[in-house]
């Protein structure tokens, strides 16, 4: 179903396809932008980036307090921020992807939203298996970990090798069984520990920057938050998808279901109320369908969006 969304967003917006590896592709605008009408969104974006900032802020000194100090205390608690740092990302996804949206053709910026948080993927890929302990690229001593190597290796021949994003973070972090990677999996100088927290600090400083590529200080429009809320509910309908269930091996990590279950749609009924009495303007139901999915869930959004074409005004 998400791809069959997206392929459909590929065609009426003429995007980039979100499984492109070059950030820096040309990618053309909507045929229509000409029509679309602007909504004024500076206060929702720039709060929304400033939480964004200061969770990630306290993921930062919950690092440094680890790598300072390598105990289970502290493991613990940056497993913490590594989780309110997801959930603040989950929760402004809507905002995300709408901006994602916005092609100007400097960018391919559906492919940097894809990178933040790529699942279901392959978990052997990123870091060591209880069955396989020597697996993985944080276990590979030819491969030197550098933010550019990360960024190569990521989707290198499969969109589910996933060395970036959220997801990937929290396999190399909390691990992939019920129980949390022990302590020592972290602790002393010699590879594969030393090169695991040395991901852990580079795949945090990625996801920032790849935050700040999405962060656009400009107005939406109907078109874009139209596209943004078929991708953040696609995101969410990937969840139950039953082909990222029968592949042997991909995985949704426990951290990414949790959060995505509740915060995406989250996302869409606490986005800006004025940024949303402007769109029920443009594309009348909008609002009402939202409040609905207060009690009824998604239904009322998908049944919103099989009513108003992408296109209109």
């Amino acid at each position: 179903m998400r791809f069959f969304l997206m392929a459909l967003l590929a065609g009426l917006l003429l995007a980039c396809d979100s499984g492109s590896k070059d950030d820096t592709q040309a990618a053309p605008g909507p045929a229509s932008a000409h029509t679309l009408t602007d909504i004024p969104a500076a206060e929702w974006q720039q709060q929304a980036d400033e939480r964004f900032t200061a969770t990630a802020t306290a993921w930062q000194q919950a690092l440094t307090r680890f790598e300072q100090s390598p105990n289970a205390d502290n493991l613990a608690a940056l497993r913490d921020a590594l989780a309110q740092w997801y959930q603040r990302f989950a929760n402004q996804y809507l905002l995300l992807a709408s901006r994602a949206c916005q092609q100007d053709g400097s960018a391919n910026r559906q492919a940097i939203l894809s990178r933040l948080d790529s699942w279901p993927l392959y978990p052997g890929y990123l870091d060591a298996l209880p069955e396989w302990p020597e697996s993985g690229l944080i276990s590979d001593p030819y491969l030197e970990l550098t933010r550019q190597n990360l960024r190569r290796q990521h989707g290198a021949t499969d969109p589910a090798e996933a060395s970036l994003g959220f997801a990937a973070l929290a396999v190399a972090l909390n691990g992939t069984t019920d129980t949390p990677k022990a302590l020592t999996a972290f602790t002393g100088e010699e590879a594969p520990p030393a090169r695991r927290r040395q991901y852990l600090k580079l795949a945090g400083e990625q996801l920032l920057a790849d935050h700040q590529q999405l962060s656009l200080s400009r107005p939406l429009n109907e078109l874009a938050l139209q596209c943004g809320l078929m991708e953040t509910l696609a995101h969410w309908q990937q969840l139950t998808d039953p082909a990222s269930e029968q592949e042997d091996g991909l995985l949704i990590p426990a951290l990414s279901t949790t959060v995505n279950k509740t915060e995406l749609l989250n996302a869409v009924q606490t986005m800006d109320p004025a940024a949303l009495a402007r769109w029920d303007q443009i594309n009348p139901g909008i609002a009402g369908s939202i409040k609905q999915s207060e009690e009824k869930g998604w239904a009322p959004i998908k049944a919103w969006l099989t009513t108003v074409s992408i296109t209109r005004r």
